[in-house]
């Protein structure tokens, strides 16, 4: 599935073009997220996604909040980026980070989502540009959490010709 994904994709969309550049290095990220940024390779990350200004984004399992922060700043103000985490999740790891980070005001276009795993989609959110998951898929075998479940809800969420990108 995901070489069919890949081949699918536009030949652009791996370009880590000047906006990108821009997302990674805005001034205002916190060291901490530039500390981060050395193993988890955001632009090409960004790149690899396809994320513009103005597109709806799911994180799937946004956990504290730092690729939610990078798709909220790529897809600018006129965009939407919500955010899912498990009500297990925030009370067993993430607790208040995510909350944090959710008052700065470049998170101003950030909808947190307070959901089970395999239903992370409000019924009233659709025609998703994008949904992504970023090194979590692998977990949810042995969180129990019901896969052809959680996909189906993600697919019928996306708009014809969306993307689900999985990095794991």
């Amino acid at each position: 599935a995901a070489l069919t994904a890949c081949a699918g994709m536009a030949p652009h969309a791996w370009e880590v073009t000047p906006e990108i550049r821009a997302v990674v290095a805005s001034p205002d990220r916190s060291e901490a997220d530039r500390k981060t940024d050395e193993r988890r390779k955001p632009d090409l990350m960004l790149a690899f996604t396809g994320v513009k200004p103005g597109m709806k984004v799911l994180e799937v399992g946004a956990g504290a909040g730092y690729s939610a922060e990078l798709l909220a700043r790529s897809v600018g103000p006129q965009g939407k980026v919500y955010a899912h985490n498990s009500p297990d999740a925030i009370a067993r790891f993430i607790k208040t980070r995510f909350d944090e980070r959710a008052a700065k005001p470049v998170m101003g276009n950030v909808v947190k989502l307070i959901r089970e795993f395999d239903d992370p989609v409000p019924g009233d959110v659709r025609n998703l540009d994008l949904v992504t998951m970023l090194y979590e898929y692998h977990d949810t075998p042995a969180m129990g959490i019901d896969r052809t479940r959680m996909n189906r809800r993600i697919f019928d969420a996306l708009k014809p010709g969306g993307y689900f990108v999985v990095v794991d």
